[in-house]
């Protein structure tokens, strides 16, 4: 089982990684609403959770993304970084909301995807398998959200 990294625990996971974090990246013409809830709840994330390796986050102006093999709609993809080549980990969001894809649809799938990122980071990706690790994904999904949405707002 894994767990996010606590920022208070930070100093326990400090390593060569030259950055560390989150990035986010959204297109031109991207909802400004729906921008500001994502960029609030980052935010709520960073102030939060530490990130050892830099993980970007790319929102996509779409609802879900097709899988070319199989036809299947992903709303968030996860890719590892390749330490040989300093890629880091990246993260697909889409992010178009809709009646169908709410902000809370949206924040469930960046959160979700967060926890893969963990799970590779703790190698948990090559011990378990993909049942198990979505299961702990929106186990710890649900959490974040429940966290973020109890709390009191970030001023």
């Amino acid at each position: 089982m894994i767990f996010w990294i606590e920022k208070q625990f930070k100093n326990e996971y400090i390593d060569s990684a030259k950055e560390t974090g989150i990035r986010c990246e959204f297109p031109k013409g991207f909802n400004e609403d729906t921008k500001n809830e994502i960029k609030q709840f980052i935010k709520f994330i960073r102030a939060n959770y530490y990130f050892p390796i830099m993980v970007k986050i790319t929102f996509d102006n779409k609802t879900h993304f097709v899988s070319q093999t199989d036809g299947h709609k992903y709303y968030g993809v996860f890719y590892d970084g390749d330490a040989n080549k300093k890629i880091y980990p990246s993260i697909y969001i889409a992010a178009k909301h809709t009646e169908r894809n709410s902000i809370d649809d949206i924040l469930f799938s960046v959160a979700h995807e967060l926890t893969h990122y963990y799970q590779w980071y703790f190698l948990e990706d090559e011990k378990r398998t993909d049942r198990s690790l979505e299961t702990e994904a929106n186990k710890w999904t649900k959490y974040i959200l429940y966290t973020y949405y109890c709390e009191d707002p970030i001023e």
